[in-house]
């Protein structure tokens, strides 16, 4: 992706905030992994053990969660699938590149915390295909400071249906349980995900 939505939209209206900026682009490998020198391999190699062991803690939590918790991930479950769509582009496993409905960021590889990825769904990006989900987004400043005249045409697209805030948080706390800081997906994920009584997963079945 590596797109600067601030520069983009230049002094119109306060830029995206370069923290979530960066923090999306490098999901893709864009910043700073992609320069060279020593200054910058050691960041890359502190982002990679970052990640690892953010899998980790993604895990840890997963065994651990409680009955509410349980709950609320499995609803998340069912908007991402269902009312949200966001299978569409970034696949039943969150995996992203090219889904289903287009390009769209690895949410396994993700670098976002769990309020920068409500914000993103809720906002979706500038300049890209990423929907938002809030009814309201951009009538207001609400989202990054700006508004639909300041986006111009670098709005982003509306989500086939909003979602209230409750949705959003479920959606996150799904992906932060179930994706986020995790491997390639496995057959037992997509049964997960899917159910026993589907065909989907048969091809990573035979691949076990």
């Amino acid at each position: 992706m590596g797109l600067r939505t601030g520069r983009i939209i230049g002094a119109r209206a306060r830029s995206v905030p370069m923290e979530l900026e960066r923090a999306l682009d490098s999901c893709v490998g864009a910043y700073p992994c992609r320069r060279t020198g020593v200054h910058f391999a050691g960041i890359c190699a502190s982002v990679a053990i970052c990640i690892a062991a953010l899998g980790a803690s993604s895990a840890r939590a997963q065994s651990t969660l409680s009955p509410e918790d349980a709950r609320t991930v499995e609803y998340g479950k069912e908007v991402f699938k269902t009312k949200a769509t966001c299978q569409f582009c970034h696949k039943w496993d969150a995996s992203g590149d090219q889904g289903y409905g287009g390009n769209a960021l690895s949410l396994r590889k993700t670098q976002l915390t769990p309020a920068q990825m409500a914000e993103v769904v809720k906002c979706g990006r500038p300049g890209t295909g990423m929907p938002y989900h809030d009814r309201f987004a951009y009538t207001d400043k609400r989202c990054y400071g700006m508004t639909r005249d300041d986006l111009g045409k670098d709005m982003p697209p509306a989500g086939n249906e909003f979602l209230q805030a409750r949705e959003i948080d479920a959606v996150v706390k799904y992906l932060f349980a179930k994706a986020v800081g995790r491997g390639a997906s496995t057959y037992e994920e997509c049964v997960d995900f899917w159910g026993s009584d589907t065909r989907e997963c048969e091809p990573m079945k035979e691949k076990k």
